[in-house]
């Protein structure tokens, strides 16, 4: 079965680009470490988040809908924590703290894009000592020396211990900290594994291992009970939180590709973080083409996934680093949209996408003009159809239209849709040509047309991108099924009332 839909992929790659669904995922990758996406190197106020608000606004006119923003790095972080330093990448001094609410700014940047902002966190890793030092005289210290005894040197790098119980109490501490504090739309995980074979856990191996299991076995259960923690805890404090990672891009091998896996070489299994309902989406990094095995990893990955959302990490910096074409990325993109059970792409990282490179140029401009060129609603994460909006009514004059509605009762709504449709209706799941307004903010909508007699449709989505079915508007002289229209008594050509109708 497996080649067989390996097969599939390959033989559709001949065609053009894929049609555009109406969900997909069109994620980025936002580095704060280092600043290397994000401030690159600038320290004040208005410079920072004036080249942020230029980057969104780049990519929201290339369509994207997600950004994960890096609020960990190398155990510092991008807001005033209690338990881990300022990044010194955005303060420009180790000793400082933030001068201004960076992530209250990030996250309000992307909502007014209607782009979710995902935190994304680097639980383990926690860098040199020379990172650490860096922070030296900050009143906040580094985990290095705060909790040196959590602290394991491996290649070079200091990591906490994931098999410490400490080390899970600390961070789950730390995370709760910044989902109290802000309403990010999701928290991500990075590096949430052990970073080798040969890291030196031996004495949290003999005193945490009651149950004599062998070391992989052990690490891997260190991690998925720190994954069930860091969920049940972010469920608990917002419940409308989505928790997902970015594990490497290989599950277990398969055929004849010796890549490193997620499973085998770092103890991380992401399948398990999803059947076990510690999930709702995965992200893996599969930062390569076909010579290691792209379509057959990606086709495993969904195979593992139990059904939840699989969204495919790209590496345009490979365009870069390792001579790529523009043409891969886009032949990859056209093979996620054309296997069932993966929801999208996101990629690593935004400088790879805005950047002055010229093939990076030309990725961009592929995406906006043609491969994202409509804009897309996120999967639905829940299983529940939203409430439909009330009252929906039509008024033309002068040239267009005004269409109003209430807001449907006992529902967060995030946004709206209006469709231009006909008598027999809307097809709401496949139908982009109809769709007039995507992510419609309040609760009116204009719509320039010198025709009159137009007929329209509006929905509303939930919190999880739930659509609610279709609330049609009854034109000109029709008599509503449940209202006379005002239309009947008023013969004006210049304003044509319209009241509403659910079919």
């Amino acid at each position: 079965m497996l080649r067989l839909l390996i097969l599939a992929i390959v033989v559709l790659q001949c065609t053009s680009v894929y049609a555009q669904p109406l969900r997909e995922v069109r994620g980025v990758w936002l580095t704060t470490n280092g600043g290397m996406d994000w401030p690159a190197g600038r320290y004040d106020e208005s410079s920072q988040k004036k080249s942020l608000v230029e980057m969104l606004d780049r990519l929201a006119e290339a369509n994207f809908n997600m950004v994960l923003f890096q609020v960990q790095a190398n155990g510092d972080v991008a807001w005033n924590s209690s338990l881990q330093p300022a990044m010194e990448s955005l303060t420009g001094n180790g000793s400082r703290s933030l001068s201004y609410d960076v992530c209250r700014f990030v996250i309000d940047e992307c909502h007014k894009r209607s782009m979710e902002c995902h935190a994304w966190v680097v639980p383990f890793r926690i860098g040199s000592s020379r990172n650490a030092a860096r922070y030296a005289s900050n009143k906040v210290k580094h985990p290095l020396k705060s909790h040196r005894d959590l602290c394991v040197l491996y290649s070079g790098g200091y990591y906490l211990d994931p098999g410490l119980p400490e080390t899970r109490k600390y961070l789950l501490k730390l995370y709760k900290e910044l989902i109290e504090k802000y309403d990010f739309d999701g928290i991500n995980l990075d590096y949430t594994r052990y970073p080798g074979d040969k890291f030196n856990d031996a004495s949290s191996f003999k005193a945490y291992n009651p149950g004599k299991l062998s070391r992989d076995d052990w690490r891997r259960a260190n991690i998925n009970e720190f994954v069930a923690q860091l969920h049940d805890m972010a469920k608990k404090v917002r419940p409308g939180i989505r928790v997902g990672s970015a594990p490497i891009g290989t599950y277990k091998n398969v055929d004849k590709y010796k890549n490193a896996t997620s499973y085998f070489s770092y103890q991380q299994d992401p399948c398990q973080w999803i059947e076990s309902g510690h999930h709702d989406f995965i992200i893996p990094q599969m930062y390569w083409n076909e010579d290691f095995g792209f379509t057959p990893n990606m086709v495993t990955w969904v195979n593992n996934s139990c059904k939840h959302p699989v969204v495919v990490g790209l590496a345009p910096y490979k365009l870069v680093d390792s001579k790529w074409d523009v043409d891969v990325i886009i032949d990859q993109i056209e093979k996620t949209r054309r296997t069932d059970g993966v929801a999208g792409v996101c990629f690593f990282r935004a400088e790879h996408l805005l950047g002055n490179n010229p093939k990076i140029k030309r990725l961009y401009d592929a995406l906006r003009k043609d491969v994202f060129n409509r804009p897309a609603h996120l999967p639905q994460f829940g299983s529940n159809k939203a409430p439909s909006p009330r009252n929906v009514k039509a008024e033309y004059s002068n040239g267009g239209y005004v269409i109003t509605w209430d807001a449907p009762r006992n529902c967060d709504v995030r946004y709206y849709s209006v469709y231009l449709t006909d008598d027999k209706g809307v097809r709401i799941d496949q139908a982009p040509d109809d769709i007039v307004g995507f992510k419609v903010k309040g609760n009116s909508f204009n719509y320039r047309s010198s025709k009159k007699g137009l007929k329209f449709a509006v929905t509303a989505f939930d919190r999880d991108y739930s659509e609610s079915d279709p609330v049609y508007v009854n034109r000109g002289k029709e008599k509503s099924k449940k209202h006379k229209s005002k239309s009947d008594s008023d013969n004006s050509d210049e304003r044509v009332y319209v009241d509403y109708d659910f079919l």
